[in-house]
Formats: structure tokens, C-alpha cells, sequence
């Protein structure tokens, strides 16, 4: 090839490339041009009162990542008029929904965050099964003897000689039934998979669902079938004339000359609030127990005091807890089962929370039902 001809390309590829720079510039110019019009639409939707897009500025920082992308600047340069740019955290979503995200658009479809566990679970404090002593039993019926009329018959022996007294230990045997307390739920699999803790809280509701049962039940259990006889059931009736606290502690003072060891009282958190809110009929009108700043602790009369909604307001029961027993056959118990009903084919679990218990008085007379007499 002569010198001529390679001249003769040489500037008619100089041409080429030139005339490819100056295309090149116009559009640059025509672009420049669009992205100023984007930004100044940009800033206006962005004045006060109008809807923020969340993706307002993704077309400007389109025109930006391009224009100053490596691959552009080497198409400038002269290079093949074919070239690819890639773009980075940019998605067809930003570009196509300009709108999205602004006031009265519905471009989102936004999932709501949705915090784990179960709330509005209130749960008072099982107060009572705390204090009252438990015994372990192994069988559903729980026997003992009591006492039936028994009467102290010690005397003088007046003159040597003489017959001396005897005794008479009439007996009865008493028996406490054990009951049975339940219930259950059903959870699908996928739940219990992919929220442990929710499984978790499912499984403490149960249980805490037995207690309150038995807990109410010891108090006011109406007793028969497959049912506990409560305290309230059993219990000897005290009336005395007065305020409520002073009529406790007569009842106090009764059941300790009875030969009993008063070590509890029961009563309803209102009866308990209207005797620590008393306030003296004289002076600056004081609170006679404690201060709402230092509430009085729960006790009268020197005894433990312990409030349950399962005593009605008006009547309190004060007892020594030496006489009376939780009988636990079996303590709260969560079992789960795929084979129950149609579980294995619906892929759910059955969860059930299960307990036996019942409750021996073993001296009713050491158990007072407080009522306080009408007329006061």
C-alpha cells in the first residue's frame, strides 16, 4: 500500500472521529440540558408542602453516573461508538415510580414491622400460692383424721382412790379430692419454626393459666365433682360489730385463744386500700397506715396480709396456714402433639398445659371467714 492511500485514511478516520466528538458534545450538551430541568424539578418538589419522592433524584443521578462513567469519557476519546455502562444501586423500580413515595401516591406496597411476642397480657401476682404450704401426694384421694367433737376432760382426782376422768377422741376420717386444671391451643408449625419466642410465650400463658385457676379455686372453690373445695367453702363464720380492721382483729385474737396460730389473712386489694387509706377524724386528718409516699407494709395486727380478687370485698379469711395444704399430684405440665385430630395433615400442633392439685383443711376451725356485722 502506497504512502498516498495510508495519508488519505489516516484523515478520513481523523474526520470520522472528529465529526463522532462533535455528535458526541451536542448530546453531551442536550443531556447536560435535561439533567439541569430534572434538578430544578427536583428542587420544586422539594419546596415546603410538597410530597417528598423518595426516588426524585434517581433519574438525575443517572445522567451524572453516566456522563462521568469511565466507559463515556473513553467514548469521547475516539473509542468504538458502541460501549456499555454499568450503573450501580439504581433499580428499574427508582426510575419507572418518579412519583413514589410522594404525598397521595400508592406506588409502595410497605410492609408493616410487626414486633415479636404477644402484648396486652396482664398478670397479677399469684400471691397466695406463694405463702400456703404445698404436700406431695400420690394418688387422686387425699385422706386424714380429724378431731369430731372432741372435749378436754382432765380433772381432779379429789380422794385417793377415786376413778379419774377419761377422755373421749371421737375421729372422723376426712377425705380431699385432687382435681384435674387444663387447657389447650392449637399453632401451626410454620409458627412455631420461625418465631421461637412467641412458641415460648404461648407456653408460659398456659401455665400461668393453670395457676390463677387454682390459686382462684383455693379461695372460692365451690368443691363437688372433679372440683376443689376452696377455704371460703370450709371455713367458720366470724361476725363481729366495727371497721373492718378492728373486726380482723377480733377474729385474730379469737383464733389465737382457740389455740391456733394466726399467720395469714386474706382479703380483696380494695378492703386493703380502704384500711391503708384511713385518715384520722382529728388533727390535720393523717393517714393512720403509712403515707401514699411509704404505703404500710401488708400486714395487721402483727399477721401477713395478702390480697386477692377471689375474696369478695367485705369478707376476709384469717387462718393458720399450718392447718391447711396445697395438695400437688402433679405440677404444671406443657405437652405438644402433631397427633391430635387433623394436626399431621394441617401441619399444626396441639399444646397442652395440664396440673393436679387440690386442698386439706385439716382443722376448719383454724380457717375464719370474717364478715363484719350489719349495722356498723
Amino acid at each position: 500500500m502506497s504512502l498516498e492511500v495510508i495519508t488519505k485514511a489516516l484523515e478520513e478516520h481523523g474526520g470520522a472521529v472528529k465529526e463522532l466528538k462533535t455528535h458526541l458534545s451536542q448530546e453531551l450538551a442536550s443531556v447536560k440540558e435535561h439533567q439541569q430541568l430534572l434538578e430544578k424539578e427536583l428542587i420544586e418538589q422539594r419546596r415546603p408542602g410538597r410530597g417528598k419522592s423518595l426516588h426524585m433524584d434517581s433519574p438525575g443521578r443517572l445522567v451524572k453516573e453516566f456522563t462521568g462513567s469511565e466507559q463515556f469519557d473513553m467514548l469521547v476519546k475516539g473509542a468504538p461508538s458502541t460501549g456499555r455502562v454499568q450503573l450501580s444501586d439504581i433499580s428499574l423500580k427508582a426510575l419507572t415510580n418518579a412519583g413514589a413515595g410522594g404525598e397521595g401516591t400508592t406506588g409502595f406496597d410497605v410492609q408493616p414491622q410487626r414486633l415479636e411476642g404477644i402484648y396486652n397480657d396482664p398478670r397479677r401476682a399469684l400471691t397466695l400460692l406463694g405463702v400456703l404450704p404445698s404436700l406431695r401426694v400420690g394418688v387422686s384421694k387425699f385422706e386424714y383424721i380429724q378431731l369430731d367433737g372432741y372435749a378436754n376432760a382432765a380433772a381432779f382426782q379429789e380422794n385417793e382412790g377415786d376413778a379419774k376422768a377419761e377422755a373421749s377422741m371421737p375421729t372422723e376420717v376426712t377425705e380431699a379430692s385432687v382435681a384435674t386444671i387444663a387447657h389447650w391451643t392449637r399453632a401451626s408449625v410454620q409458627v412455631l419454626d420461625d418465631a421461637p419466642s412467641l412458641s415460648q410465650q404461648i407456653g408460659s400463658l398456659l401455665a400461668y393459666g393453670l395457676l390463677a385457676k387454682l390459686e382462684a379455686a383455693l379461695v372460692a372453690g365451690t368443691g363437688g365433682q372433679g372440683k376443689i373445695n376452696g377455704l371460703l367453702n370450709q371455713a367458720t363464720a366470724f361476725s363481729a360489730q366495727g371497721a373492718l380492721a378492728d373486726v380482723v382483729g377480733r377474729a385474730i385474737t379469737e383464733l389465737g385463744a382457740n389455740g391456733w396460730a394466726p399467720g395469714l389473712v386474706v382479703m380483696n386489694p380494695n378492703d386493703w386500700y380502704d384500711i391503708t387509706s384511713e385518715r384520722a377524724e382529728t388533727g390535720n386528718g393523717q393517714y393512720i397506715l403509712g403515707s401514699p409516699r411509704d404505703p404500710a407494709p401488708p400486714s395487721l395486727w402483727g399477721v401477713p396480709v395478702v390480697t386477692t380478687p377471689s375474696v369478695t370485698a367485705g369478707t376476709v379469711l384469717v387462718l393458720d396456714p399450718s392447718q391447711v395444704a396445697i395438695l400437688d399430684r402433679m405440677s404444671p405440665t406443657l405437652m405438644a402433639s402433631r397427633h391430635d385430630a387433623s394436626n399431621f395433615t394441617s401441619n399444626l400442633v396441639t399444646i397442652l398445659a395440664e396440673m393436679r392439685a387440690g386442698l386439706a383443711v385439716f382443722a376448719t376451725g383454724a380457717v375464719l371467714k370474717v364478715t363484719v356485722a350489719s349495722g356498723t
